[in-house]
C-alpha cells in the first residue's frame, strides 16, 4: 500500500492500552491500520533503500523492426557496493534511460521499469506514483505473445503490518522479481522462459524478455549486465 501512515496514529494503536488479545481491541486496531497504511520505502533493507543520485549504469540499445534489444548495466557497483549505488530507471516508450535517483523516482512518472542487480520494479503501487503493472507469459520469444493476459498487476513488497515481503535473493517482492530461477549451487541466475507483458499507460503494451543476466561482452561471468528485447504489443 502507497499511503503514508501518519506518526499520530502509529503512536494512538502503540499506546491504546488494555488486552490487545480481547475482540475489540484487535478489531479497532486493525481498523486504524487498515485505514492509515504505511510508506512502503520505511520496510526496505540498506541493501535497497532508495538512492540519492543517479546511475553510471549505461543502457545501450538499437531497434530493428520493431524490437528495441541491448544491455542494461545494472551491475550497481558490484555486490559489494550495491547498497550504495541506485537503480537504472528506463522509458520503454522512447528506449532510453531516465537519468534520475532512486528518491526522485518515488514521485516521478518519467520511467516504466528499473533495474538493480537481480531486482526489478515497475512504476507503479509501491515502487512508484505511476499504474505501470505486468504479468508474464510462458514464451521462448516476443513473437508468440500476441495479446496482454489477465491478472495485470502493481508492485506491491510491503505487507498489512509496513513489513518487507522479500524475493528470491532478498530484493523487494515486486511483480517482476520472480523472473529468474537460482541455482543455490553455483549462484547463477537464469531467466524464465517467459515474456513480461507490461502495461505503461491504459491500452499500451510493452513486451519485455529477458534474455541473460550476463550480457557483458568483456565478462560473461559479470552479474546484472542485463541482455533484454522488448517491442510494442
Amino acid at each position: 500500500m502507497r499511503i503514508l501512515r501518519p506518526i499520530a496514529l502509529c503512536v494512538l494503536v502503540a499506546a491504546c492500552g488494555g488486552d490487545p488479545s480481547t475482540p475489540a481491541d484487535v478489531d479497532a486496531a486493525v481498523a486504524i491500520d487498515a485505514t492509515a497504511g504505511c510508506d512502503p520505502t520505511t520496510a526496505l533493507p540498506t541493501q535497497w533503500r532508495p538512492i540519492a543520485m543517479t546511475s553510471t549504469g549505461a543502457l545501450t540499445v538499437t531497434t530493428a523492426n520493431g524490437v528495441t534489444s541491448g544491455t542494461i548495466d545494472a551491475t550497481a557497483g558490484g555486490t559489494a557496493a550495491a547498497a550504495d549505488n541506485p537503480y537504472v530507471y528506463l522509458d520503454l516508450m522512447s528506449g532510453t534511460k531516465v537519468d534520475i535517483t532512486d528518491t526522485a523516482s518515488l514521485s516521478s512518472t518519467a520511467w516504466h521499469v528499473a533495474f538493480k542487480r537481480a531486482g526489478i520494479k515497475l512504476n507503479g503501487g509501491d515502487s512508484g506514483p505511476g499504474t505501470v503493472s505486468a504479468a508474464s507469459v510462458d514464451a521462448a520469444t516476443l513473437a508468440e505473445v500476441t495479446a496482454a493476459p489477465t491478472g495485470l498487476a502493481v508492485d506491491d513488497w510491503a505487507d498489512a503490518s509496513c513489513a518487507l515481503v522479500a524475493g528470491p535473493t532478498g530484493e523487494p517482492a515486486t511483480v517482476m522479481s520472480a523472473w529468474y530461477d537460482y541455482d543455490s549451487q553455483t549462484h547463477v541466475l537464469t531467466p524464465k522462459a517467459q515474456v513480461w507483458v507490461i502495461q505503461i499507460a491504459p491500452g499500451v503494451y510493452r513486451k519485455l524478455r529477458i534474455e541473460t543476466y550476463y550480457g557483458d561482452p568483456a565478462n560473461t561471468m559479470r552479474g546484472a549486465y542485463y541482455k533484454v528485447e522488448w517491442a510494442a504489443l
